[in-house]
């Protein structure tokens, strides 16, 4: 069974011919645009695509083959990305402490409040991402200390100061 690695979410449909935003980690940039097939999270389940094209340097767009419209690109909005684990080069990734006993821990935000309960763990390469539903949609969460104010293992909550614009992605 193949293994895949989170690289990045999709973002927003991006014009009428079917484009996306994509974020993908940084030091992944490269296996990603490299990789030759990259996939998607398709209703829980890693469905393959083929990059057409891809422009820009902060938000990526990219144009996946036989996705041609903005309708077709909309259901592909908001998911993971993922690629195989063969298609990551050694030197990206590294060994990551386990964090997964902040599983059931829930997030708030100094101002959005409770953002929800972390359903899992994920470790993306240089960065640990907590996995939790906001809004009827998926979302990553980076457990980044510089995001993170207090910690309370008693109460199973994590303070967070969020970067505005993060829970839209």
């Amino acid at each position: 069974m193949e293994q895949y690695i989170p690289v990045g979410k999709t973002g927003k449909t991006h014009g009428t011919e079917g484009e996306l935003k994509f974020f993908i980690e940084e030091n992944l940039l490269d296996d990603f645009l490299e990789a030759p097939a990259i996939f998607l999270s398709v209703g829980g389940k890693p469905a393959p695509f083929f990059i057409e094209s891809a422009r820009g340097e902060n938000t990526l767009i990219v144009k996946l083959e036989e996705v041609d419209t903005r309708e077709a690109a909309q259901p592909l909005a908001g998911v993971e990305v993922l690629l195989r684990k063969e298609d990551i080069t050694a030197d990206a990734t590294g060994p990551m402490p386990d964090f997964s006993f902040l599983e059931g821990f829930t997030i708030t935000d100094r101002k959005a409040g409770e953002i929800g309960r972390i359903e899992e763990v994920a470790e993306f390469p240089q960065q640990l991402m907590a996995i939790l539903t906001y809004k009827g949609k998926e979302t990553l969460i980076p457990l980044n200390d510089a995001f993170i104010l207090h910690i309370d293992e008693e109460a199973r909550r994590i303070a967070m100061d969020l970067p505005e614009g993060l829970l839209e992605l």
